[in-house]
């Protein structure tokens, strides 16, 4: 470079012409389709709007004009929070250097088609077995640690922990923060869900976030989400808080709650109402216990005042007396019936004497027998000279018949 080698100044220009180049450079940008959320829509008495256009993940907005003779044609009425596509120009204002989209066409993005496809999608994971109720964990009681996934500094966040916090003081909490909207968020909750699950300290992980518009929930919807829920092993509670249109994470979860504040009160016990069940316990238990006493001490007064028991020795005197009365009247018994077998003995005995022939021969009478044995009844069989034994009634004697 040589010492005449200058550097050339740069062109100065007044704000009026830098701003009409600048117009002049973005009427070339061609015609642009751009999808968003409406933010800050409201027409004027022209019935035009001014409203911003906001990504869905809200990490930048662009500012648009809307003629009311578009928001005519659209055939839509337009509001806060929803999702469209516009078509337009980016036009450039000289006067104030601002930047907006002049939208030539304008409309709503099918709703209709989105909750076609979440329905698709519900049947889909139905089908699979990821939403299936009878696979529903039941809650612990009291959990050790309770996860938390919400937006950082959110007010689902505080309404769970404060409503946590008032039923049971010593809960603990292990939080995961993640974005509650926009693209971003399904694969944080996802990360979240498995982080929580793998710790062995949570019993139980709530996916909070105070409500919001149908859209702005639109990521608890995700497939990646449902999926991650119905494969952990720590039971999963929903308060995503929207009532109408539901995400799908409500099917998948093990338990749905209304809001982070129902949350709160399904996740543990309110110590206050435990303090009176177990009072409520003991106290019918001393009931019990009292009753049963009072009532045995009632029946040993009963027992004691009894006769038998203020003087047992007159028990056993009577029952002794009884005894030797019974015993009185079983010999009489006894000897009655002895006596009447011994008349009837008698007289059984008084009736085979009377036919025994011993009762004949001790009449005078004589049994003769022959030497073999045979008794003798006629006389004119018995040859002269026969021996013979007759049979007195003491005593027996031979002869010989003549």
């Amino acid at each position: 470079m040589t010492e005449s080698t200058t550097i050339a100044e740069p062109v100065v220009y007044s704000v009026k012409d830098f701003n009409e180049r600048i117009h002049l450079a973005v009427k070339k940008w061609p015609i642009a389709r751009v999808e968003g959320e409406l933010v800050k829509f409201k027409t004027n008495y022209n019935g035009h709007a001014y409203p911003s256009l906001r990504d869905l993940d809200g990490a930048a907005s662009l500012e648009l004009v809307i003629f009311a003779g578009v928001l005519a044609s659209a055939g839509e009425d337009f509001k806060d929070s929803d999702r469209v596509i516009v078509t337009g120009q980016m036009d450039f204002y000289q006067a104030t250097g601002k930047m907006s989209l002049r939208v030539l066409s304008i409309k709503k993005v099918g709703l209709g088609d989105l909750l076609a496809q979440l329905e698709a999608l519900r049947a889909k994971l139905r089908a699979e077995g990821v939403i299936d109720e009878s696979k529903r964990k039941p809650l612990p009681f009291l959990p050790n640690r309770i996860g938390l996934i919400t937006g950082q500094a959110s007010d689902a966040e505080k309404d769970v922990r404060e409503n946590v916090l008032q039923r049971w003081p010593d809960a603990k909490f292990e939080i995961e923060y993640v974005p509650v909207q926009g693209e971003a968020s399904p694969a944080a909750v996802v990360s979240a869900i498995q982080k929580l699950d793998a710790n062995p300290e949570v019993d139980v992980i709530v996916i909070a976030r105070g409500g919001g518009a149908f859209l702005d929930l639109i990521g608890f919807s995700d497939e990646r989400v449902l999926r991650a829920a119905a494969a952990a092993d720590t039971p999963i509670v929903s308060a995503i808080g929207h009532e109408a249109d539901r995400p799908l994470l409500d099917d998948v979860a093990d338990l749905r709650a209304s809001t982070p504040t129902d949350a709160a009160k399904r996740v543990v016990p309110d110590v206050a109402e435990e303090r009176m069940r177990i009072q409520d316990a003991l106290n019918r238990m001393a009931n019990r216990v009292n009753g049963f006493v009072a009532t045995q001490t009632e029946l040993l007064s009963h027992l004691v005042s009894r006769p038998v028991l203020a003087s047992p020795y007159t028990y056993i005197e009577e029952k002794g007396l009884d005894l030797d009365r019974g015993l009185g009247d079983v010999r009489t018994s006894v000897e009655k019936v002895i006596e009447r077998e011994l008349a009837a003995h008698q007289v059984s005995l008084g009736v085979l004497r009377s036919l025994s022939p011993q009762g004949t021969l001790d009449r005078g009478y004589a049994v003769v027998r022959d030497a073999n044995g045979h008794v003798l009844v006629d006389a004119a069989k018995v040859k002269a000279g026969t021996k013979l034994r007759v049979r007195l009634a003491a005593g027996e004697i031979d002869a010989t018949s003549n």
